[in-house]
């Protein structure tokens, strides 16, 4: 186990030249994607979308670290970017899904805002869940073998147990979902609001699961030698909830519902 491999006494950060231009594209993508959350968050007062756009900022400035990284793949520099970067990233968006599951049930059922509440101990988790992969991955460049194994093992037990707590969030939206079709007249844009907070944590589940692979099967594994791996299973899903977050925006759904006299 381990993303990085050791000859002749030198590290070796990449089994391949990362792609500049891939890397690059979507620097420049995930940019603009985050530019229009900014825009939406003050233009809105959406506050609680703070950490999209962090999360937004570290994928900006992780395949920044990729482009970097083609054109110097043997430095520490912008593999240690791209790593820490990229892999937290989500962490941030998931929190966003969390307080969004919060909003939608004060917006729909006119429930009162709570300090402990499911809401509350799932953003908890999501600290957790940053603490590990953000500590596993700083001690990649520490040159030790040993600790370097111990930061693996602690980012895969970071990312098995968002997979966990990612699971359950998607039961408590389904539960919702059916709450909500029972007892409201889901209207338009609602009724795919709430299904699109379930796609895009499936999303981030998978991509979290392809990750875990990636650290179990470490160096040499198939995730770690096929760079189109990291674009298919993290660029483009991430890319993708953050633009579904600008489609099915809180504040362009209205009010949207209608009590069933039921």
């Amino acid at each position: 186990m381990g993303l990085v491999q050791f000859e002749n006494g030198n590290v070796i950060y990449f089994p391949y030249v990362p792609s500049a231009a891939a890397g690059y594209a979507f620097l420049v993508l995930f940019g603009l994607v985050t530019l229009i959350h900014i825009v939406l968050m003050f233009k809105t007062r959406t506050w609680y979308f703070i950490p999209m756009i962090l999360g937004g900022i570290c994928e900006s400035f992780g395949y920044y670290g990729r482009g970097w990284a083609g054109r110097e793949p043997n430095r520490p520099g912008p593999f240690m970017l791209q790593l820490m970067l990229i892999l937290v990233g989500p962490v941030f968006i998931a929190a966003t899904l969390y307080v969004t599951l919060g909003r939608y049930k004060q917006m729909m059922l006119n429930e009162p805002t709570r300090r402990c509440s499911p809401t509350s101990f799932f953003v908890l988790t999501d600290i957790i869940a940053f603490c590990t992969q953000i500590g596993g991955s700083l001690v990649q460049v520490t040159g030790n073998p040993n600790i370097m194994k111990i930061g693996d093992k602690v980012v895969l037990g970071g990312l098995i147990f968002q997979l966990c707590v990612m699971a359950g969030f998607l039961a408590l939206v389904i539960r919702f979902y059916r709450l909500t079709y029972r007892t409201i007249l889901l209207r338009g844009r609602w009724r795919w609001a709430i299904i699109m907070l379930a796609v895009s944590i499936v999303v981030i589940w998978v991509r979290n699961l392809v990750r875990v692979i990636e650290f179990g099967q470490g160096f040499h594994g198939f995730v770690s030698q096929n760079e189109a791996m990291l674009y298919i299973f993290d660029a483009l899903p991430m890319i993708s909830v953050m633009i579904l977050f600008i489609i099915f925006h809180p504040r362009f759904l209205g009010s949207g519902t209608e009590r069933s006299k039921a």
